[in-house]
């Protein structure tokens, strides 16, 4: 547990992390290292295991790295059984769940992206999702207000799609992608709508009942998604995880489940896996702003199944 100091301490840190974001708005502080296999070290997170009812909670580790770009961990997917993690410096971290206390990761930058990419805020990927037709991976660019399309290696961009520069003030634009039926379903962070993108079109849809800003978001199945939501406190983050429901022409968020986490614990990843049981597994991943004691916490939970004819 934290005493009162370590909490205040812990909120000043991250109120002191975002003004200093700013300020590098307007310095280089971006470097591209090129593609590198490197080490990751993952070290067992005690947990409220009791805490995560109705998921089973099968793992949770902390996670370091000598290469500084294993840090601000903003977006999840599962490739062929491995963790593709995306940072908000635009860099892919690929990794087989941890078996053990270490593991071998490739890591990458985005190839291409709007803006100088020598600015950190032109590379502030804090989505991802596979392209439904099967060309490689959507990533949103969250300041800059725009979608890519990359190749499955991320080797080379082959499609931009400009959001609107003025669609979301800065640092509050797209945090999930989702694939629904007609197309990619961004959600913004305020929570309050989604982004319908068809081709070269776009449709706001209303998302009802947000109770915080949605940090990134998981397909279940067609028409329901799984999301997270946070809401940071004067004591720190609260995060919930949240059902998204498709009604008609509309989505809005049912069911919540609050995440038994610290207060200095941000999530901003999440990824839903197949077992080859049937069973489905769900895989978050908390944001450590490059700064400690933030962490890059990655859980992983047993999804109970749940009827959507019951869903609350």
């Amino acid at each position: 547990m934290f005493s009162f100091g370590q909490l205040a301490g812990a909120v000043l840190l991250l109120l002191s992390i975002g003004q200093f974001d700013r300020l590098l708005n307007f310095v280089p502080n971006r470097e591209e290292l090129g593609p590198r296999r490197v080490t990751l070290h993952f070290k067992p997170a005690a947990l409220d295991a009791g805490g995560f009812g109705p998921f089973r909670l099968a793992g949770a580790w902390d996670i370091r790295s000598d290469d500084r770009r294993v840090g601000g961990l903003s977006a999840l997917a599962i490739d062929r059984g491995e963790l593709v993690a995306l940072s908000d410096n635009g860099a892919v971290v690929r990794f087989r769940p941890p078996h053990g206390l270490s593991g071998d990761a490739q890591i990458q930058e985005v190839p291409d992206g709007p803006g100088d990419g020598r600015f950190k805020r032109n590379r502030d990927s804090e989505a991802l999702a596979r392209d439904p037709l099967g060309r490689g991976w959507w990533v949103a660019f969250e300041n800059r207000h725009e979608l890519w399309l990359y190749d499955l290696a991320f080797g080379r961009a082959l499609e931009r799609i400009k959001l609107g520069r003025d669609r979301w003030r800065a640092n509050k634009g797209v945090e999930g992608i989702a694939v629904d039926s007609d197309g990619l379903l961004l959600f913004p962070e305020d929570g309050q709508s989604t982004l319908r993108v068809s081709g070269s079109r776009l449709r706001t849809l209303a998302l009802d009942r947000a109770r915080g800003r949605i940090s990134d978001v998981a397909v279940l199945q067609p028409g329901q998604m799984i999301a997270v939501e946070r809401r940071l406190t004067p004591f720190g983050f609260k995060n919930s995880l949240v059902w998204v429901e498709r009604f008609g022409g509309h989505y809005h968020l049912t069911r919540r489940v609050a995440l038994p986490l610290r207060a200095i614990d941000n999530v901003e990843a999440i990824a839903v896996q197949q077992l080859p049981d049937g069973s489905r597994r769900l895989w978050l991943m908390t944001d450590d702003n490059y700064q400690r004691p933030l962490r890059t916490l990655l859980i992983a939970l047993e999804m109970p199944r749940i009827d959507r004819s019951t869903t609350p």
